[in-house]
C-alpha cells in the first residue's frame, strides 16, 4: 500500500484516531508506536479500529522494542505472533527489531538475515549514529543492506536531531543509494530531504520523542520529565521552534508577511496566536499546523511527477534559504539545514569560449 514518496505521521497509539484525518490524503499515512514500553498489543487494536472506521491510507505498526531504558539488543529474536498479527490485519510487516549498537555488526546481520526469511517483511534498523557517521560502519551497513536485498526502515539514535550531527546526511544518502526500498522513521523535516533523495516513505513524529530515538542514558535512571512545551514548524526557517520563541521573534521582526500563516489551522492568523492558549492546549494545534506545513512543502518539492534530481536540488536550495532567514532573525542556524544544504550538486561547468 505504500506509494513512492509517502510522508507519514508517526504517532503513539493514543494519538492514532486523532491523527487519522491528517494522514488521510494522497502520499500520506500513519506509523503507530506504543505510548509506553511493552504496549505493542495496543497497536493492533488501534489499527483494527482505524480500519473499522474507514481509514484506508497506508498504516504501519512499529513495536519500538529498540526504545526506552529496557530496550532489546539487535540479537533479540522476532516475535512470530507480532509478525503474524500485522499480516492478518493486511498491513506491511515491520520487524520488531532490537537496537543495533555501534560495532554490533553481528546484530545488524542477524536482523537482515532473519528478515529475509519473512516473506515481504521490512527490516527495522534502529541504529547508533556511528553506522552513518563512521566510514567503516557505513561501508559495512551498505554492504549488508545490499546483500540482504530486503526493504529497510531506518531509526536513528540521537539526543536531539540526528541529522544535526556531521556525517548523518551523507551517510543516509549512501544507504538510499543501495538499491533497496528504504523508509525513514521517527524523523522531522529531514523526512522531506530523504524523500527528495529516493526514500520510499518517511515519517514525522507528532512529538519530540517520536522525531528521533533517545539514547538509553537519556531515558533511564531518572524520573520522567514533565511534558515539554510544544514546538511547531516555522516555515520560513524550516525548523521546529517553541511557540514562545516564535512570539519573541515576531516582536523583534514584526513583518506581517513573515508571520502570517494561511494553513487550515491558522486561517491567516500570525503564527504566534497559539501563545494565547494555555500551554496544555497548544500541542494539538502545534502539530496540526506542522503537518499542514510539511504536506505543503512535500507538494511544492515533489508533486506527482517531479524527478528526484530536481527535487534534491530544490530541497538543498530551500535549506540554504531557510538558513539565511535564521541569520536574518538572529536565530542559531539549525545544523540540519547546513548539512542538507551541502548536498546540493555543484553547478555544471560552462564551456570555455572558443
Amino acid at each position: 500500500m505504500l506509494t513512492g514518496r509517502s510522508l507519514l505521521v508517526h504517532c503513539s497509539a493514543n494519538q492514532a484516531l486523532r491523527c487519522a484525518p491528517i494522514a488521510r490524503r494522497a502520499h500520506a499515512g500513519l506509523v503507530i508506536s506504543p505510548y509506553r514500553h511493552n504496549e505493542s498489543g495496543l497497536l493492533a487494536t488501534a489499527a483494527f479500529l482505524l480500519r473499522q472506521r474507514g481509514f484506508d491510507a497506508p498504516l504501519l505498526l512499529d513495536a519500538a522494542r529498540y526504545a526506552g531504558a529496557n530496550r532489546l539488543p539487535a540479537s533479540a529474536p522476532f516475535n512470530p505472533r507480532w509478525l503474524r498479527r500485522q499480516r492478518e490485519l493486511g498491513l506491511p510487516v515491520l520487524t520488531d527489531s532490537g537496537y543495533v549498537d555501534s560495532g554490533d555488526e553481528a546484530g545488524l546481520i542477524s536482523i537482515l538475515h532473519r528478515t529475509m526469511a519473512v516473506p515481504g517483511a521490512i527490516a527495522v534498523l534502529p541504529l547508533h549514529p556511528a553506522w552513518l557517521r563512521d566510514r567503516l560502519h557505513l561501508t559495512a551497513l551498505t554492504g549488508h543492506v545490499r546483500d540482504a536485498g530486503v526493504p529497510v526502515a531506518l531509526v536513528l539514535e540521537a539526543r536531539h536531531d540526528p541529522f544535526g550531527l556531521p556525517g548523518c546526511v551523507p551517510g543516509l544518502l549512501e544507504v538510499l543509494g543501495c538499491g533497496v526500498p528504504t523508509l525513514l522513521l521517527r524523523s522531522d523535516l529531514s523526512s522531506l530531504g530523504a524523500l527528495c533523495h529516493g526514500a520510499v516513505a518517511a515519517a514525522v513524529g507528532t512529538v519530540g520523542a517520536l522525531r528521533h530515538l533517545a539514547p538509553r542514558e537519556a531515558v533511564g535512571g531518572h524520573p520522567p520529565p514533565g511534558p515539554r512545551p510544544p514546538s511547531t514548524i516555522f516555515k520560513p526557517t524550516m525548523s521546529y521552534r517553541r511557540i514562545s520563541a516564535i512570539q519573541r521573534g515576531k516582536r523583534g521582526h514584526p513583518d506581517p508577511r513573515l508571520w502570517a500563516c494561511d494553513c487550515p489551522v491558522c486561517e491567516g492568523r500570525d503564527l504566534d496566536w497559539m501563545a494565547g492558549l494555555d500551554e496544555r492546549e497548544r500541542e494539538v494545534p502545534a502539530f496540526e499546523h506542522a503537518a499542514a506545513v510539511l504536506y505543503t512543502l512535500r507538494e511544492e518539492l515533489l508533486g506527482d511527477e517531479v524527478p528526484l534530481h530536481r527535487a534534491a536540488r530544490s530541497w538543498a536550495a530551500r535549506c540554504a534559504d531557510a538558513a539565511y532567514r535564521e541569520r536574518e532573525l538572529h536565530w542559531p542556524i539549525t545544523p540540519m539545514l547546513r548539512h542538507w544544504r551541502e548536498t546540493a550538486p555543484a553547478p555544471a561547468a560552462l564551456p570555455l569560449a572558443s
